[in-house]
């Protein structure tokens, strides 16, 4: 198996606990990978601004990164922007009203900051049990509590990257997907209780197409790692894919192979057993 780029998630997949850390053999492991001639990407829905410093300053390998759900591509030393699919004010509005409808907390990713409004803010410290890491690093730096979100859209210069929808935990999802669906959009689970939107266009597995035309690889020749919803289409898009242990049966489905959890360091198994033939 010739692999040539890895597409790997963060969350859930290459990243620990703390949101933040690889595990000492999974350095490893992506460094050797590197060596090969091998070119890592990581797919992933956070925006640039969230990326942590594993990836950001601290990976020797570091060069393109799928944002955003394949919202935008770019580099990940200087955050030079490559590609974009943002989403137009109009939908964006739509989604809002749907949140107000099924009383659920919303944030606008706009320009690398959460833009809310403090009933969201404080709908999302009821759910703290699940968001501490959001509530506690992400929204203090780049939450932006606004007044009126419907302003927020209406200003020409709002470039959209994705919206969040955060779930209480005994929320049935079923009525908000199904009109989510009548949407020219692209809404995906990233989480038990988080639904992601984004562009029409903008999807991991089509950040994945993008980053191999981009790059000139085939890509029957990547590899992609990944454990959740968002993730699916990256799975189904490379020509070797991984599911995560802690990932869901349907998307383990959706996979080639299967390899240990996360915190079991199963993505340095992978890379090790598929890429370095170990």
């Amino acid at each position: 198996m010739d692999i040539r780029l890895l597409a790997m998630d963060l969350d859930g997949t290459s990243l620990q606990e703390d949101h933040l850390s690889f595990t000492p053999r999974l350095r490893q492991a992506l460094l050797e990978a590197h060596q090969q001639g091998v070119i890592i990407v990581p797919n992933t829905g956070r925006q640039h601004n969230f990326l942590p410093p594993a990836v950001k300053t601290r990976a020797p390998w570091e060069n393109l990164c799928v944002l955003c759900n394949g919202g935008e591509i770019r580099r990940i030393a200087t955050g030079e922007l490559l590609k974009s699919h943002y989403i137009p004010s109009d939908l964006a509005a739509e989604v809002v009203k749907l949140a107000q409808k099924y009383d659920v907390a919303v944030e606008l990713s706009i320009q690398g900051h959460l833009h809310m409004s403090r009933d969201s803010r404080q709908k999302e410290e009821k759910l703290r049990h699940m968001l501490a890491f959001h509530l506690d690093h992400i929204l203090p730096t780049y939450g932006v509590i606004v007044d009126n979100l419907s302003h927020t859209l209406a200003s020409p210069e709002t470039h959209i990257e994705k919206i969040n929808l955060v779930l209480p935990t005994d929320f049935s999802d079923q009525a908000l997907t199904a009109d989510l669906s009548r949407l020219p959009l692209s809404p995906c689970h990233s989480g038990p209780f988080t639904i992601e939107v984004t562009h029409q266009e903008a999807t991991k597995g089509n950040g994945l197409l993008d980053v191999c035309a981009l790059l000139d690889i085939d890509p029957a020749q990547a590899m992609a790692i990944g454990d959740n919803g968002n993730d699916v289409s990256m799975l189904q898009a490379a020509g070797f894919s991984v599911a995560m242990g802690n990932a869901e049966p349907h998307i383990q489905a959706a996979a080639k192979a299967v390899t240990l959890p996360f915190d079991q360091d199963g993505a340095a198994l992978a890379v090790e057993r598929y890429i370095l033939h170990k």
